[in-house]
């Protein structure tokens, strides 16, 4: 097994590696469930549970963690367009880091071409394999923002994601309220500039419906 990884990192995993991981995530489970006070093989219904509960993980909820990057299809901008590209209404599911409970949402996210423009669905796959690890919702929309401002060699890049955190409405104060993050640079800095403006407004009408 390879060195471990802090939680909203990325090694990517052979499929040797994620089934190890698996057999040794069961075991770990099945302690905790004994732990806490539950009989797991008593009930036919639970029999199964850490094996699910660990198969979940590395095959669903954690694959941002153990996979690897999504490939980046860029075409050149021929035509030399200089406006704005924006994709709303990009599911979020992610994990919390404090409590590994769930939190989902949507994100925007738009960007000003320089010399490439983005094959339409990978922005869909980047935001998608940064959000399936546990992390902090700032941390996910700075990295999501990073990532493609690095990968697209592009100075004017927004990113806005709202989610609700199940960590707040199952637990403490139990409220369903929204966290939003924005990461914005280039001209989406600039106040009063058109394309942020136009950003701003495609958050309101087409971002986030709840």
């Amino acid at each position: 097994m390879r060195l471990l990884e802090k939680s909203n990192g990325n090694l990517d995993r052979s499929p040797g590696e994620i089934g190890q991981m698996i057999e040794n995530a069961t075991e770990a489970y099945a302690q905790f469930l004994t732990a806490v006070g539950f009989d797991y093989k008593a009930d036919r219904q639970t029999v199964d549970t850490p094996r699910r509960v660990a198969k979940a993980w590395l095959k669903d909820l954690i694959v941002g963690s153990i996979s690897s990057e999504p490939k980046m299809t860029v075409f050149p901008n021929d035509e030399g367009y200089d406006g704005l590209v924006i994709q709303s209404g990009i599911p979020i599911v992610s994990m919390c880091a404090h409590h590994n409970l769930a939190f989902t949402g949507y994100a925007t996210v738009a960007y000003v071409p320089a010399e490439n423009v983005i094959g339409l669905s990978k922005l869909n796959r980047i935001v998608e394999w940064f959000s399936r690890r546990p992390q902090m919702q700032e941390s996910l929309t700075t990295q999501i923002h990073d990532y493609i401002a690095d990968k697209m060699i592009c100075d004017s890049v927004a990113v806005s994601i709202a989610c609700k955190h199940t960590c707040c409405s199952h637990r403490g104060i139990k409220h369903g309220s929204v966290m939003t993050t924005n990461k914005f640079s280039g001209v989406f800095m600039e106040k009063e500039n058109l394309i942020r403006e136009e950003f701003l407004h495609a958050i309101e009408v087409n971002g986030t419906k709840f």
